[in-house]
């Protein structure tokens, strides 16, 4: 039987662990770290001779540890694997996610309660992670404990943690090493610019799609006393609440919240509604009731409606602000779930030829970079969403997706991104040059 001439890999620059122990007929490797998703990513491109050398050939559910430049850059787990070949060699194509992959997976708490009582976000991250071996790290302040945090044993993690984060202003990410970071978007800076054309970046990417003009995140909040009817009927008109006997403005606030954000940027009616899946911690003088959605959405169905004036066409529906020392509202989680929409419509990636920087540092998500792109229009500040480092053969590059500053920022630090991509930010954010 004729065998192929495999070349083992010698690439100095990138290292993949099987088990601990050296791949080396791998032939492409891509590690990627996106802040859109808890868990990192890896995938690998292997080239083996056949007969098959004893302990070459890989197995789902081995673990996997990833080197770039002798730096670890992810720990996780192999997770798929495709393989194809002939009687000479064999192309196998391996996969998985580092090791908070878990927790997008399993269920929460698998042998119950699904309840925790006065505990802060951290303790409810950590209680989630640490039977998947995780540890956690606060970065930022995560605000008073929740007074009861309930959720359905069939949840899985990754819903009660993003659940319980959005209403504390906090990013949930993995560093790819086996830690869950709780942060805050746009920290640091990346001590190199992206400039195209003419400049360091090699080819870009750019993915622009439609978005939805209204934003609505619906909660049940808390009743000072309970009617003796369910709050609403079979027959009830959605965004209405029911009126029982008795029942006061409070209580009918409190009965059906929602929270509502607007994007101005859309010249057209197309909303869209969340449900919050936990009972909202709103005091219901702070919040909205379901009566007073129907005025919000009739003025945006009136937006670019023929018939109307282009006056009347631009008086859009307004959301106020949040204020510094006020508590994160359902309209801070309908204006999060606005921008990252926006971020999710609007993405940019830009390849740069090497896997670091001009300074020698890795480049990394959730910095902030200058990106100036006269192609697309774009000189100002953007938030670097994701990165994917990538080694082939003795090519190496990086892929780096930025997104607008604000995607990920539920703190109204950043609150508004004109189109030329720099955003007009508040105090606490990093400065030109801070690391």
């Amino acid at each position: 039987m004729a065998t192929e001439k495999i070349t083992v890999h010698r690439n100095r620059v990138a290292a993949l662990y099987l088990d601990g122990k050296v791949c080396r007929y791998w032939e492409t490797l891509e590690v990627g770290l996106d802040l859109s998703n808890l868990a990192g990513i890896w995938r690998a491109g292997l080239k083996l001779p056949v007969p098959l050398v004893t302990g070459t050939m890989p197995r789902v559910g081995q673990s996997v540890r990833i080197d770039i430049h002798n730096q670890t850059v992810l720990k996780g787990w192999l997770e798929a694997m495709n393989s194809r070949g002939d009687e000479r060699s064999l192309s196998v194509t391996i996969s998985g996610r580092d090791l908070a992959g878990d927790l997008v997976d399993c269920a929460a708490q698998a042998e119950g309660p699904g309840r925790m009582d006065r505990v802060r976000l951290e303790a409810v991250v950590g209680g989630l992670a640490q039977p998947f071996g995780l540890s956690v790290q606060r970065v930022v302040d995560t605000g008073a404990p929740f007074e009861v945090v309930a959720f359905d044993t069939s949840s899985r993690a990754i819903d009660v943690i993003e659940q319980q984060s959005r209403q504390r202003g906090v990013l949930v990410t993995s560093d790819g090493l086996g830690r869950i970071l709780l942060t805050s978007p746009g920290r640091t800076r990346a001590d190199e610019d992206l400039i195209f054309p003419a400049g360091n970046v090699r080819k870009v990417e750019a993915r622009i799609t439609q978005r939805f003009s209204d934003h609505i995140v619906k909660a049940q909040g808390r009743s000072r006393h309970r009617g003796m009817k369910a709050p609403l009927f079979p027959d009830l008109a959605a965004g209405s609440p029911a009126r029982i006997t008795g029942m006061g403005a409070h209580e009918e606030r409190a009965a059906c919240q929602f929270g509502y954000c607007h994007d101005p940027g859309v010249g057209r009616y197309r909303p869209r509604v969340y449900l919050a899946r936990t009972s909202s911690e709103q005091t219901p003088q702070q919040s909205r009731s379901g009566s007073e959605l129907a005025p919000l959405l009739q003025q945006s169905q009136r937006v670019r409606r023929p018939g109307y004036s282009q006056t009347q066409a631009t008086a859009r529906p307004e959301t106020a602000a949040r204020q510094d020392g006020q508590p994160y509202s359902l309209d801070d989680q309908a204006a999060w779930r606005m921008r990252t929409s926006r971020a999710g419509a609007t993405a940019y990636v830009y390849t740069v030829p090497r896997l670091r920087t001009a300074a020698g540092d890795l480049w990394r998500p959730n910095q902030i970079v200058h990106v100036k792109d006269s192609v697309h229009g774009l000189d100002g500040d953007m938030l670097i969403g994701g990165v994917t480092w990538v080694v082939s053969g003795r090519e190496e590059s990086t892929r780096i997706s930025v997104v607008p500053p604000d995607a990920y920022d539920l703190t109204g630090a950043a609150d508004r991104t004109p189109q030329h991509g720099r955003s007009v930010r508040r105090s606490g954010t990093a400065g030109r040059h801070g690391k």
